[in-house]
């Protein structure tokens, strides 16, 4: 009789059906075993992985599975990847280092066993007694012993890596559908790593062996692959285990190493460890409390007790903790109390007088997948009253107890779009008091202040919204109407009241005024209050002090053009765009070049030219005088030392500088580095001070002259007689030049006053031996009058205005230092 054979194909479909039921067969005990509690899963695992290992360790090679024409899978390794899918689901479910532990103890007790069973079975085949029905070779038994060792060496290094790779992939910000994925992806790597190592270790790395492992790859991968679904399986059906192993914490790696009676030392310091945590429980000032899953209290510590007056068991018997609690002004629920995590603050004690932070935390048993919820409850109305004198510091100024900024910026939001006005109120001169009485008597007078305000708050409260000091002198206050009328007349009101006199100290009478700005907006508006009343008020400022101004779009315009020039002159400066002109000085008489002044130019591509007059008091105020004064003396004394290296005959080079440049106490370096760098003679440098420089400073100024003089620079008195006490100071300082001002000499000589004061400044400086330049002459007439006179250089118009660097080097080249 002839046996049948089966189609090569219907034989691959059988062997592909028979791998698939083997895998079934390994992996359904596994994931049954999921479903257990406590003790009887832990022996089952057990149970299940040592005879999946005894299973592997004999009969792992006694059979393959020819899939198709590549892919060959053997028995053993579908024990080995039954072993490592087990023992992952057996870790992820019980989320103990111990198990990971016990599992390295089981593979080396069960490859223990395979070893001495194996010696034992190769020497009983060897025996000549024994009955050997079906000649078994004992060398089969023989070799298998060091591959025994072999892999069960492997075994135990993949599984820890891969746990130990589990364990950090859980820390990364990963869902936990990504960390299933990476998860998957490193057991299938392991696995196949495994089924190349293996191979390689126990045969060697000869070609054919190599070609034979890779070959066979591909089994590899199906077989991981196949193993890797029961995990997908658990992560799904069994999502809040697989979530729990992903929040619970990092393993201790370090107790695999330990003895057990190492491990029983641990476990005394932890027993100690809980002893102390029920010391602490007990006598914390924490509340603590546990609580079942219907919300009923099963137990608490004495500080809840008192927190919630909880003396009496009775009231203790059924207690629902949820009433004992209000959220947000409402009772809690059972839902908010009875979640996985739930902090925040609630009320409670008698009346519900008493504010505290709540947390619960649901925890489950282990043993018995019961839910108990912990609650811990701290009391903060310490803190809650700390918090009230600090929201109330931070929204309150502490001298005057007024509303703050902060509070005007809250009320300005909200009166938007609304009839509104500002009034900001800035006192005069109040610095002086400061520095004349002290910072004492300044807060006196701001008190004073505040009060007499307040009283006009009181007197006008359907009028004046909020009262508020905004910092400094600075108080502002916001109206409920936009009527100039009405606006004007609370200005002057206030004015009247703050200038009486204020009393402090032992009598010390002191007279305040306010200048005020203002600044209205209709309901369909919504305007920057703010900015536009302290653009009114410092308009009003430069104007007269003492006085007040309404806001005009012009002032808007203005200071839209301080802030653009302030921004290009910046930029300017980074790149060198500012340009030094000279204008040139002659002597009268001989009409001789001997000098010039150095003068800052500016040309914007957007703006054009820029008038000193508009970009100088710009740079003073944004603090960026003094690297534009810098500029200007190093650019002029490089170009001075060019003309003289080109062989122009030396001239005096005059700069100006700055009462800012003085008072940022850097000027000596620049100076300093200026001479260093141009290498220009300080002989024929001259700077140019005006009256501000030194005004009431002149223990700080003198000093500072003294060195300049001793460099070798010469100093001159820039617009003399402009401003004030100017005479006071001219024999104190160490001049060499004064200059007059074009405003002393404009209707000369057809105005005999100024004629006479003009010879009365010219003959006091002469008596004083400095020398005389004038500015501004532009008419032969003002040209004789100051050469009969004896005026050493003569600076105007009527010989030529302030011109670039390659001009004045033309006009040395072509007039050889004469018109």
């Amino acid at each position: 009789m002839c046996r049948m054979q089966l189609p090569f194909w219907l034989t691959l479909d059988f062997m592909f059906g028979l791998f698939t039921l083997q895998i079934a067969l390994f992996s359904v005990f596994p994931l049954y075993f999921t479903t257990l509690d406590g003790p009887l899963r832990k022996v089952s695992y057990y149970l299940y992985i040592a005879l999946v290992l005894l299973i592997g360790g004999f009969f792992g090679n006694v059979y393959s599975l020819p899939i198709n024409d590549h892919i060959n899978v053997s028995g053993g390794n579908l024990c080995y990847g039954a072993f490592m899918m087990s023992s992952v689901l057996f870790v992820w479910v019980e989320r103990d280092l111990f198990i990971l532990r016990h599992l390295v103890r089981l593979v080396i007790f069960v490859d223990l066993f395979n070893v001495l069973f194996s010696t034992l079975v190769t020497y009983s085949l060897r025996h000549p007694g024994i009955i050997n029905p079906h000649n078994t070779p004992a060398a089969l038994f023989d070799i298998s012993t060091p591959f025994i060792i072999l892999g069960g060496f492997l075994i135990i290094l993949e599984l820890l890596t891969l746990l130990f790779f589990f364990d950090k992939v859980k820390r990364w910000p990963l869902s936990p559908s990504l960390t299933m994925i990476v998860y998957v992806a490193s057991f299938i790597t392991i696995l196949c790593i495994d089924g190349i190592v293996f191979p390689l270790l126990a045969f060697g790395f000869s070609s054919s062996i190599i070609d034979i492992v890779f070959g066979g790859l591909e089994g590899k991968v199906l077989t991981a692959s196949c193993f890797s679904i029961p995990l997908l399986l658990f992560a799904v059906f069994k999502r809040q285990s697989f979530i729990s192993y992903l929040e619970s914490s990092d393993f201790k790696w370090p107790v695999l190493l330990k003895t057990s009676q190492q491990l029983m030392a641990d476990m005394q310091e932890k027993e100690y460890g809980l002893e102390k945590a029920a010391t602490i429980y007990n006598n914390s000032n924490q509340g603590l409390a546990f609580v079942d899953k219907n919300g009923k209290l099963l137990q608490a510590n004495p500080a809840f007790h008192h927190k919630l007056n909880l003396f009496s068991p009775k009231a203790l018997h059924n207690l629902k903790v949820n009433t004992l609690f209000r959220f947000q002004g409402e009772p809690l629920s059972k839902s908010e109390l009875l979640t996985d995590r739930w902090k925040n603050e609630v009320s409670y004690g008698r009346q519900f007088a008493h504010q505290g932070i709540m947390s619960v935390s649901k925890v489950t048993s282990e043993i018995s997948n019961e839910e108990t919820f912990v609650i811990s409850l701290v009391n903060i109305d310490a803190q809650k009253q700390a918090r009230e004198k600090l929201n109330h510091l931070a929204l309150h100024d502490q001298l005057t107890g007024l509303p703050n900024r902060r509070v005007l910026d809250e009320q300005l939001a909200q009166v938007q779009y609304s009839d509104a006005g500002l009034l900001v109120v800035d006192l005069d001169h109040f610095k002086d008091i400061n520095d004349s009485y002290g910072h004492g008597a300044g807060d006196t007078i701001l008190t004073a202040v505040s009060e007499r305000l307040s009283s006009i708050h009181n007197q006008f409260p359907d009028i004046i919204a909020t009262l508020c000091r905004t910092g400094g002198d600075e108080f502002a206050i916001l109206v409920n109407t936009k009527d100039e009328q009405i606006i004007t007349k609370l200005i002057h009101h206030i004015q009247d009241v703050l200038k009486k006199v204020i009393v402090f100290g032992e009598q010390t009478e002191v007279f305040i005024s306010a200048t005020i700005g203002a600044s209205t907006q209709s309901s369909n508006e919504a305007r920057d209050l703010l900015q536009e009343a302290d653009a009114a008020l410092y308009e009003a400022k430069r104007t007269l002090r003492g006085s007040f101004g309404l806001y005009e779009e012009r002032l808007t315009i203005e200071t839209i053009r301080k802030l653009t020039l302030s921004a290009k002159l910046k930029i300017a400066l980074k790149q060198g765009e500012i340009e030094v002109y000279y204008q040139p000085q002659y002597t009268p008489d001989t009409h001789d070049l001997l000098g010039v002044e150095a003068l800052a130019r500016w040309h914007d591509n957007e703006l054009g030219w820029v008038s000193p007059g508009e970009f100088i008091p710009v740079a003073e105020e944004t603090g960026l005088i003094e690297a534009l004064g810098d500029y200007v003396l190093e650019q002029a004394c490089l170009d001075g030392a060019q003309w003289i290296k080109e062989g122009y005959r030396p001239i005096k080079l005059s700069v100006n500088v700055s009462a800012y440049q003085l008072r940022f106490g850097q000027f000596m370096n620049a100076l300093g580095n200026a001479l260093k760098v141009s290498q220009f003679p300080s002989r024929h440098l001259q700077l140019e001070l005006t009256e501000s420089a030194y005004i009431e400073r002149e223990e700080e100024v003198l000093p500072l002259l003294n060195h300049i003089k001793q460099l070798g620079v010469g100093l001159a008195i820039d617009d003399f007689g402009t401003g004030y006490s100017s005479l006071s100071y001219l024999s104190r300082m160490p001049w060499d030049t004064l200059k007059i001002d074009r405003s002393f000499i404009t209707d000369i000589p057809n105005d005999i006053e100024q004629c006479k004061l003009t010879s009365t400044i010219i003959s006091m400086a002469q008596d004083l031996g400095l020398s005389i330049v004038v500015e501004g002459v532009e008419t032969k007439q003002q040209l004789d009058f100051m050469a009969k006179r004896q005026c050493q250089l003569i600076q105007g118009y009527y010989y030529s205005p302030p011109i670039p660097a390659a001009q004045l080097r033309t006009r040395l080249t072509k007039e050889s230092g004469h018109l």
